[in-house]
């Protein structure tokens, strides 16, 4: 198990606080997940720089394992996006008390911040990923199966929020030409890494983008996919 790991390397460096403090926040991490619980802030740049791990030889299997952490959220937990509870609360002052759609919301980790912050929020997701990344949906709070086109053609909502769109389809593509066609007056909050990581190729596009630094100052990548949270008009 991969916390197990991350404990027994960061033995091995007692006196390099620098490499324990990554394998401790990524460990302590992932035992908070298993408690439904978010990181109070973003995490650190988890990966070392070359010339760390030059300098020092012992690192490049601690690198190694730290580089395989977003796929531990991936399919241990079922988290693409992991957000924290600083940056959950810039989210819940932007919303300021509007009704919020979330599609493609996976197993509910962003809606379920925000109504622990006392936000309406409505989760849906299709749950097509089931059996591939990780094999049982965990939700952590109530998600509605339901496609993301099928809910802003049928759902009322102010604000519309899509982390991780995959890039194999362009259902993002058809949220962003139904939200036009509505005339849609909110704001659509997209989170992902513009022409690499996540969303359709022509939803870069054709998206209208601004990133506000309200939403992203406690949006950190920690590790090389750099995702940021978008205003999409």
């Amino acid at each position: 198990m991969m916390r197990n790991n991350l404990r027994a390397y960061a033995e091995q460096f007692p006196e390099q606080l620098w490499i324990q403090q990554k394998l401790i926040i990524a460990s302590d991490t992932l035992q908070a997940l298993k408690r439904h619980e978010l990181p109070v802030k973003p995490l650190p740049r988890l990966s070392f720089s070359e010339s760390q791990i030059r300098h020092t030889p012992r690192l490049m299997p601690v690198d190694d394992l730290l580089s395989g952490f977003r796929q531990e959220l991936i399919t241990t937990f079922g988290i693409w996006h992991l957000p924290n509870k600083l940056w959950l609360n810039d989210l819940h002052q932007f919303i300021a008390g509007r009704r919020v759609l979330e599609v493609m919301a996976g197993n509910g980790i962003l809606a379920s911040g925000l109504r622990d912050l006392g936000d309406d929020v409505v989760a849906t997701d299709t749950f097509a990923w089931e059996n591939q990344d990780i094999q049982t949906p965990d939700p952590w709070t109530q998600v509605t199966q339901m496609s993301g086109l099928q809910a802003v053609e049928t759902l009322s909502f102010e604000v519309v929020i899509m982390s991780w769109a995959p890039d194999t389809n362009i259902s993002d593509v058809d949220i962003l030409a139904a939200l036009r066609q509505q005339h849609f007056t909110g704001d659509f909050i997209v989170i992902g890494e513009k022409n690499r990581a996540t969303n359709s190729t022509q939803f870069w596009q054709m998206a209208d983008l601004s990133a506000p630094l309200s939403l992203n100052k406690h949006h950190q990548p920690f590790d090389f996919i750099h995702d940021q949270v978008f205003i999409v008009k």
